[in-house]
């Protein structure tokens, strides 16, 4: 994994201080921003104005445009695989337009929902240097602070209440009480969700990180974010947003014991010891909500259905019935059923679960390419991470690969590619900027300039 991943002499020869270099960062942060705040801007600016579904793909447009221009891209097999992988869909969506009639605009809409976020890997990953993964992980752990206060203010307040106005004009309900689900700045609980769940697993990793060597070394500051998270993402009576932080938890043990040092295992007991206490101070702040996601998680009816829902996720996508064909790209997709009547639930018509609702849209046998490449991709994330952290690399990369596993195998990355692929790219640009550009010792540093000679 890690000798497919190597950069050519090039792309080893990027400067910092070179200006494309540092416009390619900016339009990164941009892309960063704007998935936070389109959310915001599509349920309290601009209410169903579904043209700001795209919002972010300006700078991410701007961004292949430009590294196309100045070759300021990753030279490595990813690249091909990104290639292959879209002259095979591509292939595919022309044969379901000629043979079922699939409608171009669906296909379309298909297409880019599946290829289009891909190249941000080799795009942003060429700059996410020791600077730029420090801001990342810094803004991510910042925003979380204001981002609890706004979860509070959510979920203490009434369905009707403005700030929990959704992009349709209404409110997220819970089922069971009536009650608002926090979303954040996001629009929607999943996108939110995966942002907690990725922002939590970078605070994990700076928790293994000793002191001086930490993004935030403020100790109060660091605890702060910490408390945020476990608060916001309680307050969010999402299930997902809860495993997810368990999963970057695991995550976090996993590096803690590769390090091999027992500060990182205090690092990660001091933040399980945090866990009582932030759902303590949720139970006092907003009760409604505590109660809530504890009966989503301990009703013997929940219970069952999350049972269903990961032996679902897991082994779904093989269960599909045999269609060569497949039901169309893009059939899954929100934005290919826009002003359709019941177009949300168009999507539930294939299946809930994202990767096993992709078979049956590509067909049988594309469709389980796509699965095995997708699963392949995240656990080969996680296999580098595993090396990176042996090599003393930023801790960081663990946790978060898992919580990008995770998520990459059994979450959304298609229906809703703009606000969950855009994440899960943003956070693999990030494993791949530490091994490109290691802030480890000489010694590693060393090691694969020589790797790099020898792939050049």
């Amino acid at each position: 994994m890690a000798t497919a991943l190597q950069l050519t002499n090039e792309l080893g020869e990027i400067s910092y201080d070179r200006p494309q270099t540092r416009r390619m960062a900016r339009l990164f942060f941009a892309t960063f921003w704007l998935i936070i705040f389109t959310g915001a801007i599509r349920k309290w600016v601009f209410p169903n104005l579904t043209a700001l579904y795209l919002l972010q793909d300006v700078p991410i447009t701007v961004a292949y445009i430009y590294a196309l221009v100045t070759g300021l891209y990753a030279r490595s097999l990813v690249l091909i695989g990104i290639c292959i992988l879209s002259v095979i869909l591509v292939l595919q969506a022309l044969l379901q337009i000629i043979l079922i009639g699939l409608s171009p605009f669906t296909a379309a809409v298909g297409l880019h929902h599946y290829l289009y976020y891909l190249p941000m890997l080799i795009v942003f990953s060429v700059i996410l240097d020791a600077k730029n993964r420090r801001d990342f992980i810094r803004w991510n752990l910042l925003l979380a602070i204001p981002m609890s206060v706004l979860g509070l203010a959510q979920s203490l307040s009434p369905s009707t209440a403005f700030v929990n106005r959704s992009s349709a004009g209404g409110a997220m309900i819970i089922p069971e009480g009536g009650i608002s689900r926090g979303t954040g700045t996001f629009n929607f609980t999943a996108f939110y969700a995966l942002w907690l769940g990725l922002a939590f697993a970078l605070c994990v990793g700076e928790w293994l990180q000793p002191q001086g060597k930490r993004n935030i070394q403020n100790r109060l500051l660091l605890f702060s974010c910490t408390a945020a998270l476990l608060i916001a993402t309680l307050v969010s009576a999402e299930r997902t947003a809860i495993g997810l932080m368990m999963v970057a938890l695991v995550g976090g043990a996993i590096a803690a014991g590769l390090l091999g040092s027992t500060r990182p295992l205090v690092a990660i007991s001091l933040i399980l010891v945090l866990l009582p206490v932030g759902a303590g101070v949720t139970a006092l702040i907003s009760p409604a909500e505590f109660t809530s996601i504890t009966n989503r998680i301990t009703d013997s009816d929940n219970i069952s259905d999350t049972k269903v829902r990961i032996r679902d996720m897991i082994i779904g996508f093989l269960e599909v019935d045999f269609n060569p064909i497949g039901a169309g790209i893009g059939m899954g997709v929100d934005a290919a059923h826009v002003g359709e009547t019941g177009g949300y639930d168009a999507t539930y018509n294939l299946s809930e679960m994202d990767i096993t609702r992709t078979v049956m849209e590509l067909g049988t046998f594309v469709g389980l390419l796509y699965a095995f490449v997708r699963i392949g991709f995240f656990a080969g994330m996680l296999l580098l991470a595993v090396y990176l952290v042996r090599k003393r690399c930023s801790p960081h990369v663990l946790p978060l690969a898992l919580v990008l596993f995770v998520t990459g195998y059994g979450g959304d990355m298609t229906r809703n590619s703009t606000m969950t692929s855009t994440q899960l790219m943003l956070g693999c640009a990030f494993i791949l900027g530490v091994f490109y550009f290691p802030d480890n010792d000489p010694a590693i540093l060393a090691s694969n300039e020589e790797i790099m000679m020898r792939t050049a």
